[in-house]
C-alpha cells in the first residue's frame, strides 16, 4: 500500500514525503516507522525511517491569519477540516537494500520527488538489524507504531565483549531489565563475565524466572514426554561432569551449601534445566524467541514450538561441549584480601589499605610502609593480622614522628573497616588465586559462566571501589604481562559495572574527587581495561542512571550504547559527547521513550544505525524483590 509521495529537496541522507490522513491515525501510525521507496534499477529499494511527522493548514498561515481573524461577512470553510491540512513526514535514509543479495549498502543518489513511499515489510526489517548466526544476541524488537512488526534486533556478542558497552537510563525505564537481558544471552553464548552488582539485581541470573515458567511451561513439560526426558538427560550428565564435589569454593559461593546433596543444587531443578534448554534452542532458531513482557500476546502455537524445539535437541550435537558443562553463575560476598600479593609488589598493598581508609599515605608514610611489608616473615599474613602487625610498627615510632599519628590513623580505619566486613558476612578474597581461577583455562572456576560480586553489603563505597580496583587491576595486569593470553591460557573476559557512578564516578559525591584513593584506583583501573583491553580480550559493560556522574574515560571508550529515556541536560550533554552516531532527533527521542524502550546505536548492530528497540523481557529471576510497603499493608483487605 501507497502511504505518500515523496516533495521537496531530496539528499542521499534525507527525504520528505506527503501524505493523506483523512481519519487523522494516519501520522501516529507512521512516527517511528520504517519506509521504503522502490528503484527502477534490480530489485532494489531504498530503506529510511521517519524521525519525524508534522502537519500544514496554508488557511492558518501566519500570512492568512489576520485574515481570517478580522469580522467579515462572507462565509468561509472550516479551516480544521482535512482538505485544508498537508501531512508530512521526514525520513532518514538507511541505505540502498539489495532484496537478492539482502545486503544493505550506502546510498549515493538522491531520489527523484515524486517516488510512492511503502511500508517496509518484516522480512527486510529483520535482514537489517537481526543476524540468524549464534554469535548475535537477541535484545529485542525494532520497535515500531503500535508494534506493526516483530522484527528482531541482535547485537555481535564479541563486539559487546571486547568492544566496550554502556547502558544508560532513568531509573524505572528498563536498564536493569536490559542488562539482565544482555547478561543472559552472553552467558549461554559462551561468554565469561564478572558484574559488580550493587544492589542485588543480578544474583538469580542462574535461576529461570518462577512465575514465567509455571505460568507457560511446567504443564507443558510435565505432559511431554520427549522434554521431560531431555531435561532428565541433562541432569545426569551434569551430575557426572560436576561430580560430588560441587566446587571448590564453598567457602564463597552462596548458592550451594558444602553439606548439600548434588542432586538438590538449584541449577538442576526441573525449571532451572528448562532455562537452560530453552535458551539453547533460541540460540539455534531465533524465530522461537518469545516476549513475555505483559503487554505482548503470547500465543499457544509460539508455546508448542518451544516444547517442540526441545524435544528435537540433541545435546552433544548442537551444544558446544565447552558450554553444555557450565555452571551458569556463582555469588560472591567478599571484600578484597589486604595483603603482598607476589609479583605485584608492596604497592598494590598500600593501594588497597588506602582504599579502604579512605586516606592515602604521603611520600614519607611510604618510606616507613614499603620495608615494613618487605618483612618476609610477615608476607603470608593478611588482613587484619596484617594491619595490626603494621600498626604495631607504626606505634613504636617516637611521639614525636610527624608520620605516627597519620599511620596510626589510616592503619585503624583500615582495621575497623575490615571487622565491620566480616561481622557482616563478608569474606575475605584472596584476588591472585580468584583471578586465576576464573580467567584461566585450566582454572579451578573456568567451568564458570558468571561471577556476581553482591556489594550489597560492602557498608561503604571505600570497599566497592577497593574490590573493583583489586580485581579488574590484577587482571589487566595478567593479561597486559602476557602471564594469561586470550586463546592460549585464558579465556576473555567482560566486566559489568552497575551503577557506574557509584563504583567509577567523575568524582565522590562529597566533592573530594581526585583525592580519594579508593576513587583515584578505581578509575584507573577501569580507564586501563576501557582504553588497552580490547586487543587482550578484556571488555566492559557499564551501566548508570546517571551518565554525567561516570568517568568520563571509561564511558568514552564505548563502542556500542543502549539508551533508555534520558531528560537531564547534563546527561544529554554527555551521552552526545560519547555518543559520535546519535543525531539531535535521537536526542530530543530519549526525552520521551517509555519504558522498556531503547535507543541502541553502535558498532555491535548489524546495520549501524540507531533505532528503537523494544527489549525482550527477562528470563532468569529478579533479584532483590522491588520494595513495596504499601501495597504488603493493604494486601487482602479489600
Amino acid at each position: 500500500m501507497v502511504l505518500g509521495i515523496i516533495f521537496g529537496e531530496t539528499s542521499t541522507q534525507q527525504f520528505s514525503f506527503m501524505f493523506g490522513d483523512a481519519d487523522g491515525n494516519r501520522r501516529d501510525q507512521l512516527k517511528s516507522a520504517y519506509v521504503q521507496v522502490d528503484l527502477p534499477e534490480g530489485n532494489n529499494i531504498v530503506v529510511a525511517h521517519v524521525i519525524d511527522v508534522n502537519t500544514e493548514n496554508p488557511l492558518l498561515a501566519k500570512d492568512t491569519a489576520k485574515f481570517y481573524s478580522e469580522p467579515i461577512e462572507i462565509p468561509f470553510p472550516d479551516l480544521n477540516s482535512h482538505r485544508f491540512t498537508l501531512y508530512q513526514a521526514r525520513c532518514e535514509v538507511i541505505g540502498r537494500y539489495d532484496r537478492d543479495k539482502k545486503e544493505i549498502n550506502l546510498l549515493t543518489e538522491p531520489i527523484r520527488p515524486g517516488g510512492e513511499v511503502k511500508l517496509l515489510s518484516k522480512d527486510v526489517l529483520n535482514e537489517i538489524f537481526s543476524d540468524s548466526v549464534p554469535w548475535h544476541l537477541r535484545l529485542g524488537y525494532v520497535k515500531t507504531p503500535d508494534n506493526q512488526t516483530r522484527a528482531q534486533v541482535s547485537l555481535d556478542a564479541d563486539s559487546i565483549l571486547t568492544m566496550h558497552a554502556c547502558v544508560f537510563g532513568m531509573t524505572g525505564m528498563g536498564k536493569t531489565t536490559s542488562t539482565a537481558v544482555l547478561l543472559e544471552e552472553l552467558m549461554f553464548r559462551g561468554a565469561k563475565t564478572i558484574v559488580f552488582d550493587p544492589h542485588a539485581d543480578y544474583i538469580n541470573l542462574k535461576q529461570m524466572n518462577r512465575d514465567l515458567y509455571k505460568k507457560y511451561f511446567q504443564k507443558r513439560v510435565e505432559e511431554d514426554k520427549k522434554s521431560k526426558a531431555i531435561i532428565e538427560e541433562y541432569r545426569k550428565l551434569l551430575n557426572g561432569f560436576w561430580g560430588s564435589a560441587v566446587t571448590p569454593w564453598n567457602e564463597f559461593d552462596e548458592s550451594f551449601s558444602g553439606s548439600a546433596s548434588q542432586e538438590f543444587a538449584e541449577e538442576l531443578t526441573d525449571e532451572n534445566i528448562f532455562y537452560r534448554l530453552l535458551n539453547y534452542c533460541v540460540i539455534k532458531d531465533s524465530s522461537l524467541m518469545i516476549d513475555f513482557t505483559p503487554t505482548s500476546e503470547v500465543s499457544k502455537a509460539q508455546l508448542d514450538e518451544i516444547i517442540k524445539a526441545i524435544g528435537k535437541l540433541n545435546l552433544k550435537d548442537d551444544v558446544p561441549d565447552e558450554l553444555l558443562y557450565r555452571r551458569l553463575t556463582i555469588k560472591l560476598n567478599v571484600f578484597p584480601r589486604i595483603r603482598v600479593y607476589q609479583g605485584r609488589g608492596v604497592y598494590m598493598t598500600m593501594r588497597l589499605i588506602e582504599a579502604m581508609a579512605g586516606e592515602g599515605f604521603s611520600d614519607a608514610q611510604q618510606g616507613y610502609m614499603i620495608p615494613w611489608l618487605l618483612d618476609s616473615r610477615k608476607l603470608n599474613e593478611s588482613d587484619t593480622k596484617l594491619l595490626e602487625y603494621l600498626r604495631g610498627r607504626a606505634n613504636k615510632l617516637g611521639y614525636t614522628n610527624q608520620s605516627r599519628a597519620a599511620l596510626l590513623r589510616i592503619l585503624d580505619r583500615a582495621i575497623l573497616i575490615t571487622k565491620a566486613l566480616v561481622s557482616r558476612g563478608c569474606k575475605s578474597l584472596d584476588v591472585m588465586c580468584f583471578v586465576n581461577d576464573f580467567c584461566k583455562m585450566t582454572g579451578k572456576l573456568s567451568k564458570v559462566s558468571t561471577v556476581v560480586f553482591d556489594l550489597s553489603d560492602l557498608g561503604n563505597d571505600h570497599a566497592k571501589r577497593a574490590l573493583v580496583y583489586a580485581v579488574m587491576d590484577f587482571v589487566f595486569d595478567e593479561y597486559k604481562s602476557k602471564r594469561l593470553v586470550m586463546g592460549k591460557n585464558a579465556h576473555p573476559v567482560l566486566f559489568a559495572l552497575e551503577e557506574a557512578r557509584k563504583l567509577i564516578p567523575r568524582q565522590d559525591e562529597s566533592g573530594a574527587g581526585e583525592g580519594q584513593p579508593a576513587t583515584r584506583v578505581a578509575r584507573l583501573a577501569s580507564g586501563q581495561i576501557a582504553t588497552e583491553g580490547r586487543k587482550m580480550g578484556i571488555g566492559m559493560l557499564v551501566i548508570s542512571q546517571k551518565p554525567a556522574a561516570v568517568d568520563p574515560v571509561t564511558a568514552s571508550q564505548a563502542n556500542t550504547l543502549i539508551l533508555h529515556r534520558v531528560i537531564n541536560p547534563d546527561d544529554q550533554a554527555y551521552i552526545r559527547s560519547v555518543g559520535e552516531s546519535l543525531s539531535t532527533d535521537n536526542l530530543e527521542t530519549l526525552k520521551t521513550v517509555g519504558p522498556g524502550v531503547a535507543i541502541v546505536t553502535g558498532i555491535a548492530m548489524k546495520t549501524r544505525m540507531s533505532t528503537l528497540v523494544k527489549v525482550r523481557y527477562r528470563y532468569s529471576e529478579e533479584g532483590t524483590e522491588k520494595p513495596a510497603p504499601i501495597k504488603k499493608l493493604w494486601e487482602g483487605r479489600s
